[in-house]
């Protein structure tokens, strides 16, 4: 069985190619919402320790969603923004809203979360020939330490390596930079499937 941290830099280059080719589609989708001109691209796909990703800015204050993976590869996939640029992001859309606001900021989140997770699922999906779902978004805001250490405790049990993927949202019109991060982390049973996709083979 495969672990991520056996992943080659070409399987990298082909999870940041269909990245860059999901965050095309969520920047059009993205400022469709937002009603202005927002570029997205993907610099890197990174395998890294899971206990540098629970040490790394363990303080740092994030808004976070958390997606559930099925389909040809089951996983989970996390989408953190630090909490002022989430707010930002938010307050494209509603004006006095934030991520600490339960209802209509945490809507906001949870929707742009839907979209920039979506398109890279699809992306993969698409890339690979695959089929894959996604679950309505959890949500949470607390140091990420914190939210890192709750939500990859049972995946520690499987893997001591996270696939971390950046991500940069650019607002032309503002001409300002959002940064945030996505985790992906394929469960055991869906890595030799990730490997045979990313080989060109039938896992099927």
């Amino acid at each position: 069985m495969h672990r991520l941290s056996d992943l080659y830099p070409d399987h990298l280059d082909l999870l940041k190619e269909a990245g860059n080719i999901g965050a095309g589609h969520a920047a059009t989708a993205l400022s469709t919402l937002l009603q202005k001109r927002i570029e997205m691209k993907i610099p890197s796909v990174n395998v890294i320790p899971l206990s540098d990703v629970i040490k790394k800015d363990a303080e740092k204050h994030v808004a976070t969603s958390y997606i559930e993976i099925s389909g040809d590869l089951k996983g989970y996939f996390f989408m953190m923004f630090e909490v002022k640029l989430a707010n930002r992001l938010i307050r494209q859309l509603v004006p006095d809203g934030s991520v600490f606001d339960n209802s209509m900021g945490k809507s906001v989140f949870c929707e742009i979360s839907n979209i920039l997770c979506g398109s890279y699922l699809s992306a993969i999906s698409t890339f690979f020939r695959i089929h894959l779902n996604q679950s309505p978004p959890n949500y949470a805001v607390d140091m990420e330490g914190a939210i890192l250490g709750e939500g990859l405790v049972e995946l520690s049990l499987y893997d001591d390596s996270i696939l971390l993927v950046g991500a940069e949202l650019f607002d032309r019109d503002e001409k300002s930079k959002f940064k945030g991060e996505f985790l992906f982390l394929p469960l055991p049973e869906s890595l030799d499937a990730l490997f045979s996709a990313a080989e060109g083979k039938s896992f099927l």
